[in-house]
């Protein structure tokens, strides 16, 4: 019986002890105990070096968890360097903060080709392979190269670059090249899916069958959009049970006489906490009313501080929310309550809950599963409400939040303004619409949408390996 192997960059060893995990654990978690599988990754330790590398499996309820450590080159080359210094500003069409140096594209494909061995040597003929995320781009192609014929599909988290960013990449054509060894590709919004065509057709002797299907290399790859959903029953759930426990970072009772914004972020200059800080810092200034009646509540989780633009962002966080403190607290009320603590999700449920508003700010996202967490743990009978960026992809699904522009100040203040005054039976009306789109395709739906598509997928014939530049053959392990 076939089974299915998982691969992402991070594996989270399962521990009975901890809190909920997020969406895309449970998910891919849920995936596995269905049908029984192996996922495998980094399980995040550093080490000096190493000739061979040191897979270590774990089973819990009937999954296989295969880790291993990275020694600090790769740790430098591949996770700092060219993923998250090279693929993620261009993803994010951060044209200004893509740094490439040719010896961790290298590094990046040993990487991908250390876990395509690893792949070969557990997968059985008839197992699907799915891979997660911007880290693999090249899984697919080792794993051909290596004679495996295993349906395998890549899925995208965040958002895919326009051309004109691809076109500023050395490495393009060989990215691309590599990614279309994949059977499925899956992004997250129809504007990514369209994207991911014109670059594959761009850079590749494409040629479209349907819609979202292209022929390459003697091989077909199907380009299709699986929007990521949530679980919102059971996080509704978990909202209401979690309610008359305390809370570990802000104190509601506190905040019994004021409208609290929510708003969860890792620092990353992708979600747009800068702009956000600034409108709010424009909010208090022209509308001294709502001084001691208002306070926004920020998680910002430190996230890849060995990379130098993270740690100067984190930085620049801090000294702008001390800066809004500074100017407008009075008495025992500061405007802005600042946590870097990294908070269980069953926790933030029920911060969801007892906030008045959620906003949303990033400039490029993939998906953004806050919006929809937000949502799904409101009260029926009272739900707060909903700021979103418009660059965000839950947004393509998701209009009856206040979509907003986070690169323009006025349509931001007007929008905290809207949701600060939204009439009970206005916000009763976007909570049941927005409910609806969340039960309409969940995360399960989204899961099987995918593997039902991998699963239809021709198997491949034997690989023969287009030509590549030398320096992209250069790759050792």
């Amino acid at each position: 019986m076939s089974k299915l192997i998982v691969l992402s960059n991070r594996v989270s060893l399962p521990n009975p002890d901890k809190s909920t995990a997020g969406g895309l654990a449970v998910a891919l978690q849920d995936a596995l105990n269905d049908i029984g599988g192996i996922w495998l990754g980094w399980n995040g330790e550093k080490i000096e070096n190493h000739h061979d590398p040191n897979f270590s499996p774990t089973e819990y309820e009937g999954v296989e968890y295969i880790t291993c450590p990275l020694t600090e080159a790769q740790y430098s080359g591949y996770y700092c360097g060219f993923a998250n210094s090279t693929l993620w500003p261009a993803m994010h069409n951060r044209a200004d903060l893509i740094e490439y140096q040719p010896e961790e594209f290298k590094i990046y494909q040993q990487v991908n080709r250390l876990f395509a061995h690893q792949l070969a040597q557990i997968a059985h003929p008839d197992d699907i392979i799915w891979v997660h995320d911007y880290h693999f781009l090249s899984v697919a192609h080792y794993c051909r190269e290596l004679g495996m014929q295993n349906r395998i599909g890549f899925f995208l988290h965040i958002p895919f670059a326009d051309l004109n960013i691809w076109n500023l990449l050395p490495t393009a054509h060989s990215l691309i090249q590599d990614l279309c060894q994949y059977d499925v590709i899956g992004l997250q919004t129809e504007q990514d899916q369209t994207r991911c065509m014109e670059v594959c057709q761009h850079f590749l002797p494409s040629q479209v069958i349907h819609s979202n299907v292209l022929h390459y290399n003697n091989h077909q790859i199907t380009i299709q959009c699986y929007p990521i959903g949530i679980n919102p029953e059971l996080i509704q759930k978990v909202a209401q049970q979690k309610k008359e426990n305390p809370n570990p970072i802000f104190e509601f009772e506190d905040l019994i006489d004021q409208k609290t914004i929510i708003s969860v972020d890792r620092i990353d200059y992708s979600k747009g906490l800068i702009e956000r800080f600034n409108a709010f810092e424009e909010f208090l200034k022209n509308n001294p009313e709502y001084h001691k009646h208002i306070t926004d509540l920020q998680i910002a989780c430190p996230c890849r501080m060995d990379v130098p633009a993270y740690k100067n962002l984190y930085e620049l966080i801090d000294s702008k929310v001390d800066f809004i403190n500074h100017e407008f607290s009075q008495d025992n009320w500061q405007p802005i309550n600042c946590s870097h603590e990294t908070v269980a999700h069953d926790d933030l449920m029920k911060i969801y809950l007892q906030s008045d508003i959620c906003w949303v700010n990033s400039l490029r996202d993939g998906m953004n599963l806050v919006a929809k967490e937000f949502i799904a743990a409101q009260d029926p009978d009272n739900p707060g409400i909903l700021i979103l960026s418009k660059y965000a992809g839950a947004a393509e699904k998701m209009s009856e939040a206040i979509i907003v522009d986070p690169e323009n100040r006025g349509d931001m203040i007007k929008a905290l303004k809207t949701a600060l005054s939204m009439s009970k039976s206005e916000r009763l009306e976007r909570y049941k619409q927005l409910m609806q789109g969340l039960k309409s395709f969940d995360i399960n739906d989204w899961r099987n949408a995918f593997l039902k598509d991998l699963r239809r997928a021709q198997v491949l014939p034997i690989f023969k390996s287009p030509l590549r530049n030398s320096y992209n053959r250069i790759v050792s392990y």
